[in-house]
C-alpha cells in the first residue's frame, strides 16, 4: 500500500517540474548584451549645484535626451561607455561588471564646454536586447559649477549591425543639455 502513495506522489512532481526547466530559461537574465545599434532614453531625475554656484551643465528636471550608440561584435561583454553616458560625452570605462543580467560600471567623461573631471555610474538591469536603469553624475572641476544629477536610463537594442563606425560614440537624436 505504501508504494502505490509513493507513485502517484513522484508522478505529480514530475508532472508539475516539467514546465520549470523552460520558465528558468525564459527569465534567466543574459550572459552579455548583443552587439549591433542600440538607442538609448536618458531622463533628469534631479540636478543639485555641489559648490553653490550655477551647475555647469544646463540641465532640468524631467528634460529627456536620446540617441543612439554601437555596441561592436566582440565587445558584448565591455560595451562602450558612450552608450550609457548620454549624448555630448566622452568618456572612457573605469571599471566594469556586465555580467548575468546586471550592469555596474564607472565612467570618466568629458564634455566639450565643460572643463574637467565628469564621473558617471551606472547601475542597471539588461537581457540581451534591451536595459534600463540609472545614471549617476558628480562633478570634479577646476572652477565654478560642480554639480550632481541623477539620470533614468533604458536602451534597445533596434539592429543587428552598427549603422556608423563602432567608434562614432553615441549620437545624439534629442535634446540634450550643455
Amino acid at each position: 500500500m505504501r508504494s502505490l502513495l509513493i507513485v502517484p506522489v513522484c508522478l505529480l512532481a514530475a508532472c508539475s517540474d516539467g514546465g520549470g526547466e523552460e520558465k528558468k530559461a525564459a527569465t534567466a537574465p543574459a550572459a552579455t548584451m548583443e552587439a549591433g545599434q542600440w538607442e538609448t532614453a536618458l531622463e533628469v531625475r534631479s540636478i543639485r549645484s555641489t559648490d553653490k554656484t550655477e551647475p555647469a551643465l544646463k540641465a532640468a528636471v524631467g528634460e529627456k535626451e536620446s540617441g543612439t550608440a554601437c555596441i561592436p561584435a566582440g565587445s558584448e561583454a565591455t560595451p562602450p561607455g558612450a552608450l550609457f553616458a548620454g549624448p555630448g560625452y566622452q568618456c572612457q570605462t573605469q571599471n566594469s561588471y556586465i555580467r548575468n543580467g546586471r550592469i555596474n560600471m564607472s565612467l570618466k567623461c568629458s564634455r566639450p564646454g565643460i572643463s574637467g573631471d565628469i564621473m558617471q555610474t551606472v547601475q542597471a538591469s539588461y537581457t540581451g536586447t534591451s536595459f534600463e536603469g540609472t545614471v549617476d553624475t558628480l562633478t570634479y572641476l577646476p572652477g565654478r559649477g560642480d554639480f550632481e544629477m541623477n539620470r533614468t536610463i533604458a536602451g534597445r537594442k533596434t539592429g543587428a549591425t552598427c549603422a556608423a563606425a563602432p567608434d562614432a560614440g553615441l549620437q545624439a537624436s534629442g535634446k540634450s543639455g550643455g
